[in-house]
């Protein structure tokens, strides 16, 4: 696997509810997306989303599907597992990262990190 397409990337969810609605409409509206074609372990994964998570709530980040997420990649192990990332910002959404078994192409895990109050009054021209 060189490169995956967005339409790859749609094709690889299970469901169209919650948060893969979301994601799956950011990618539909050209949102920017990125994969990273090297498999690492689920567990690793998993270490760094959580710091990352109490980063991200300590900076007063909203967070969706954190829980769900973290249970899925703890259900994997040491599986290799692609790491990707959808940035729906733009649009006023957040920024997701999917995890994602390589073979066959499947979102097996999925969260999403708005941005911080600080970052939206800083957006505010006013």
């Amino acid at each position: 696997m060189d490169e995956v397409s967005a339409s790859e990337l749609l094709a690889a969810f299970d469901s169209d509810s919650g948060i893969a609605g979301q994601v799956k409409s950011a990618l539909i509206s050209g949102a920017p997306f990125e994969i990273w074609l090297k498999p690492q372990s689920a567990s690793m994964l998993r270490g760094i989303l959580r710091g990352r998570l109490g980063s991200s709530q300590r900076r007063g980040k909203s967070i969706i599907g954190a829980v769900e997420c973290l249970a899925d990649l703890a259900e994997r192990g040491e599986r290799g597992l692609l790491l990707a990332s959808v940035d729906d910002r733009k649009r006023g959404g957040y920024l997701f990262r999917l995890f994602l078994d390589p073979q066959p192409l499947k979102v097996v895990g999925c969260v999403g990190i708005g941005p911080s109050p600080e970052d939206e009054s800083r957006a505010d021209p006013a």
